[in-house]
């Protein structure tokens, strides 16, 4: 049986009103009915902060947005976060606090496979339907867990388009490495199935150390190797790292990709000119055909005066879907929203949500997409291409 899908109005609401500086400042006139306080907990500090910002910015957005139209069932929205300081640990005590201290009515998932694989089981706890945005990995959903929802595509996805370029342009050798946290080895775990089934051999295979900040040793086990293709499952400051490093020790891939650092828009000031030709994955562009895309790429220009990222569009996205289920259902009650989440087809601007019986995102696409000349491209698949490939890659003299 389809999915039934949320009418258009019911999953997309966009406002251009300029945004309030933070959501949880708000202030409520006086006898009006209490805001509904969402929970959460996003990585401000520690290794994963960068990419949080943006994470925290799609949350941000949508509510000053919803709040502008009135807010939900003709309440206003306040987001509660803490920073859980990129780490596992703190993030589920922050949880727990939020739950049982703050009694927030909602709860969304927080930045990383590895920090919500550590929450998910609080979601199922407390009987709190829980849109996690920012988990690829695929672990969490093979927990038999009923209230975690996957917000963004999958992790094998991330891999797929670099290694079909690899093939496409008979490039046969990958050296694969990646920080050995949930989300890396997710994907680590998936490229040798992958790159067999397209006729390309895995050289070299081994992860670093979370909060690794040093690649020498690592680049010289990949300068051994001699691969074609350089696989780096690496976030942003390890992307960063990983590419220094490699330029440094004279490794000049034919096809470089890393995973999601690279899609930070600040990745090109940060490496310059070595960042032309540098391939990554994203599950967003500005350019994607999607309902009321071009509307809220704008929008987040406009409130942060930078270009979103796919972090700020899936964070974004998942407060579509939750707020589709409200509409729905017309009521704050977990079990409703959780029935609609398991059930329903939203369609959000990073495409269609659909999730399997085990919460896991079906609807999403990754893509492949490329830095040309201080831009980022999508490259493949092609029916979503803004750019021809530039191939093989060198290093800016």
């Amino acid at each position: 049986m389809k999915p039934l899908r949320a009418s258009k109005g019911i999953a997309f609401l966009l406002s251009t009103a300029i945004l309030a500086s933070f959501i949880g400042a708000s202030s409520r006139t006086a006898g009006a009915a209490d805001p509904i306080v969402i929970g959460t907990t996003v990585s401000q500090s520690g290794a994963y902060a960068d990419v949080g910002k943006y994470a925290l910015e799609g949350y941000q957005l949508y509510i000053n947005q919803v709040n502008a139209k009135g807010g939900w069932l003709g309440r206003q929205l306040q987001l509660k976060v803490y920073d859980d300081a990129s780490d596992p640990a703190t993030s589920v005590t922050e949880y727990q606090k939020l739950v049982q201290q703050d009694h927030v009515n909602l709860i969304v998932g927080p930045y990383s496979s590895a920090i919500t694989a550590a929450v998910a089981n609080i979601a199922d706890q407390y009987k709190m339907p829980m849109i996690s945005p920012e988990v690829a990995s695929v672990a969490p959903f093979k927990r038999n867990l009923k209230y975690i929802f996957q917000g963004t595509a999958t992790s094998d996805r991330y891999v797929y388009g670099a290694i079909q370029i690899a093939k496409q342009y008979g490039y046969k050798k990958i050296a694969l490495t990646g920080e050995d946290t949930a989300f890396p080895r997710s994907i680590a775990q998936a490229v040798p199935d992958l790159a067999k089934a397209a006729g390309l051999d895995v050289v070299f295979s081994e992860l670093y150390p979370h909060n690794a900040s040093d690649y020498t040793a690592i680049v010289q086990k990949i300068k051994q190797s001699n691969p074609d293709v350089v696989l780096a499952i690496s976030y942003f400051p390890d992307s960063v790292g990983i590419i220094r490093a490699l330029k440094q020790a004279n490794v000049t891939p034919k096809e470089l990709f890393f995973t999601i650092g690279p899609a930070e828009p600040n990745f090109a000031k940060e490496v310059g000119a070595d960042s032309q030709g540098v391939l990554f994955a994203s599950n967003w562009s500005a350019e994607l055909k999607t309902e009321g895309n071009a509307a809220f790429a704008k929008a987040f220009k406009a409130a942060f005066g930078v270009e979103s990222d796919y972090h700020s569009a899936q964070n974004y996205a998942a407060m579509q879907v939750l707020g589709a289920a409200i509409a729905s259902v017309k009521s704050l009650d977990n079990e409703k929203i959780r029935d609609f989440m398991a059930t329903h087809e939203v369609e959000t601007v990073c495409g269609t949500y659909h999730v399997d019986a085990s919460g896991m995102q079906t609807g999403y696409d990754s893509l492949t997409d490329q830095w040309q000349s201080g831009k980022q491209l999508v490259v493949y698949p092609s029916k979503w291409a803004q750019a021809k490939l530039i191939t093989p890659y060198s290093w800016a003299k």
